[in-house]
């Protein structure tokens, strides 16, 4: 039973990595629309200094997670923690945001608004990600390396077939 749970929560620890490597990636190609994204959140002070500071955290956190669960297993205590602090305080972040200002835009993966899907899945990755350091990392990784790359493309699969539905009638769907 115990080596289910720890495959189970490497493979969130490894799909949340790659999501918040990407995050970073992406929020570093693009400083200044992640800039406004938080300007308009108004609930950290000075974008102009936390907008790069979580591009580098989620780039580095994310990368290490990575680099750590497929060279060194056995060491990767320090920056999974890190990487389940990092999602519970998106996910405080996220629910705060969704309760004083629903109407503004997520800025994760162009999501648009940010809703409770947002912060369920932030704190789903925490999760995974605290289960991950409580249980260590799966004895047999490579296949929760794959299903964790799997599931970081159905998130992102998720979010592109809502934006191209977006404003569209969609029938029994509605």
């Amino acid at each position: 039973m115990h080596s289910f749970w720890s495959a189970g929560m490497t493979t969130l620890t490894v799909s949340g990595a790659i999501l918040l490597a990407a995050a970073g990636v992406t929020h570093a190609a693009r400083p200044r629309e992640h800039r406004a994204v938080l300007r308009a959140h108004r609930l950290l002070p000075a974008p102009a200094f936390v907008a790069p500071a979580t591009a580098v955290a989620e780039v580095v956190v994310g990368v290490s997670v990575l680099a750590v669960l497929l060279t060194a297993p056995a060491a990767a205590t320090p920056p999974v923690t890190a990487q389940a602090a990092l999602y519970c305080a998106f996910a405080v972040y996220a629910a705060v945001l969704r309760r004083r200002r629903a109407d503004v835009p997520c800025g994760c993966f162009g999501a648009g608004k940010v809703s409770w899907a947002v912060v369920s899945r932030a704190v789903a990755l925490a999760a995974g990600s605290a289960g991950c350091v409580a249980l260590g990392p799966a004895p047999d990784r490579w296949p929760c390396l794959a299903a964790g790359l799997v599931l970081a493309m159905a998130n992102q699969l998720v979010l592109a077939w809502r934006g191209a539905t977006e404003g569209k009638p969609r029938g029994a769907f509605r």
